[in-house]
């Protein structure tokens, strides 16, 4: 064998030794994965203190709009000090921000439509929980209203309600219609009421009289108007001879 057969011989074998076989290769485990950050929620967050529940997620949205509806009255003076301070994108308005008031409105009503819907489907009482939510929700602004009618006009412009809200809503809504059929479709029919019985006599009634059997019409007494009078005796004869006296 030559010097060069000799080293490629030797270096097959070195590398026969060193080499993992291939399925053994495959039997080993692949390397662990980074786990990924879950996905960022889009538009606005719900807060970290937010029910997970649909029903009592919406209950608690409910209570975090109306409360911000409510701060609008309280803050209108402030937020147009500050519309006239750094100016405003929509000009001659009557009401600042009316017309994002408006949607706010008509999106407290589809939040209160769906609880009132899972209220209704609900076989069990859920609606103190509802309450309780709402109450949270209502709570998020006890911070900043403890300030300054000023600063909480300012925490009431940096406020928006969660994007979830509604999607939750609507989905709540539509789930709540749908297993209201079904309760009703199970539900078993209602069971025929017998008829009531009829009321007794009264006990004050007179009781009734001996039965009468009437007589047959032959024999039946004729009636007269007035009654009939003895015949009177017929008038003496003047031949008749008188009677004489008694001895």
């Amino acid at each position: 064998m030559t010097a060069p057969a000799l080293v490629l011989a030797l270096s097959l074998v070195a590398a026969g030794a060193t080499s993992t076989p291939a399925a053994a290769r495959a039997a080993d485990p692949p390397p662990a994965q980074a786990s990924l950050p879950a996905p960022a929620e889009p538009g606005e967050p719900l807060p970290s203190g937010a029910p997970s529940n649909p029903y009592e997620l919406t209950a608690w949205c409910y209570g975090a709009l109306g409360e911000y509806l409510h701060i609008y009255e309280v803050v209108k003076p402030d937020l147009r000090d500050i519309d006239r301070m750094f100016g405003s994108s929509v000009k001659n308005e009557k009401e600042p921000y009316a017309d994002d008031m408006t949607a706010a409105r008509h999106e407290l009503k589809v939040l209160a439509a769906a609880v009132e819907a899972a209220e209704k489907a609900s076989p069990t009482p859920i609606a103190p929980r509802g309450a309780d939510a709402l109450k949270h929700g209502q709570a998020i602004w006890n911070p900043a209203e403890t300030k300054t009618h000023r600063e909480l006009a300012r925490a009431w412009l940096s406020w928006a309600l969660p994007d979830r809200c509604d999607s939750v809503a609507r989905t709540l809504a539509a789930n709540s219609r749908l297993l209201g059929q079904a309760l009703k479709y199970n539900a078993p029919p209602p069971e025929d009421t017998p008829p009531s019985p009829a009321p007794p006599p009264p006990t004050d009634a007179a009781p009734p009289g001996p039965e009468v059997t009437p007589a047959p019409a032959g024999d039946a007494p004729v009636a007269h108007d007035t009654p009939i009078a003895p015949p009177s005796p017929a008038p003496a004869s003047p031949d008749a001879p008188k009677p004489g006296p008694t001895p």
